[in-house]
């Protein structure tokens, strides 16, 4: 399986799937650049390779993104493969309350949006032009099982934006095709990061049971999906979604 990809930006690369993936991939000798609001988690793994560099930044914050993405690009380094990993899902409101949508405010709805929907639709378009110019390109966009389900203990924003990324995929991957640039997205199930732990052990445990492969996924499940879709053996998938649950979710 060979990856033509040499330069692989991350976005939430700090976060568990993207700090996995990207050490996966720096494994591969590949030149990765992780991105997130804090970089401090990347630390470890900024000692231990010297192919891995962190770029800090508020992916919320549209025109610092611009700007700091257009110097990478205009230094020539632009990326070639991209993976759309940050996400945020704020289940309950400053009284511990689970976040229902006649009680949260749209100032919170659009927060949320700007890091689950806005962020990704933004570092596509900053970086196709140089895709475009090289005549090749690979985008994965992160979403959700829950997009499919309407989640458990995900709030209505997090559906909505998760949901809005697979609508997303598909519109990008008919409008670059024909530059031989390719766009997926994945839809993780239960994969066991920080961000499943702001509910308790309990309801973790509950989802592991109903898991027909018996075991919450890995970062490293991910980091394997993706590697595929930058491969050769991926060069005529585009526009779709893969299922990374153990067969929590089967539906068509």
């Amino acid at each position: 399986m060979d990856i033509r990809a040499q330069r692989i930006l991350i976005t939430g690369g700090c976060g568990g799937i993207g700090l996995g993936t990207g050490e996966y991939f720096a494994k591969l000798g590949k030149q990765v650049i992780l991105v997130d609001r804090s970089t401090e988690a990347a630390s470890d793994l900024m000692r231990r390779f010297d192919n891995i560099s962190c770029i800090e930044l508020d992916l919320a914050d549209h025109a610092a993104v611009d700007r700091r993405i257009g110097a990478l690009i205009a230094s020539g380094e632009a990326p070639d493969a991209l993976v759309n990993g940050a996400g945020w899902s704020p289940k309950y409101d400053e009284d511990g309350k689970t976040w229902k949508p006649w009680t949260m405010p749209m100032s919170h709805w659009s927060a949320v949006m700007a890091v689950n929907v806005d962020a990704s639709f933004n570092m596509c378009r900053l970086l196709l032009p140089s895709m475009i110019a090289n005549n090749y390109g690979r985008i994965v966009n992160i979403a959700s099982l829950a997009a499919r389900t309407g989640g458990g203990v995900a709030p209505v924003h997090y559906v909505t934006g998760k949901a809005a990324i697979l609508g997303m995929t598909k519109g990008i991957a008919k409008d670059v095709g024909q530059y031989n640039i390719t766009v997926n997205a994945i839809n993780p199930g239960r994969i066991d990061t920080p961000m499943i732990r702001d509910v308790s052990d309990e309801v973790n445990a509950a989802y592991a049971a109903r898991i027909p492969l018996g075991r919450l996924g890995t970062p490293l499940d991910v980091a394997h999906t993706i590697a595929y879709l930058f491969s050769d053996h991926a060069d005529y998938l585009t526009g779709t979604t893969i299922e990374v649950n153990g067969g929590l979710f089967m539906g068509p």
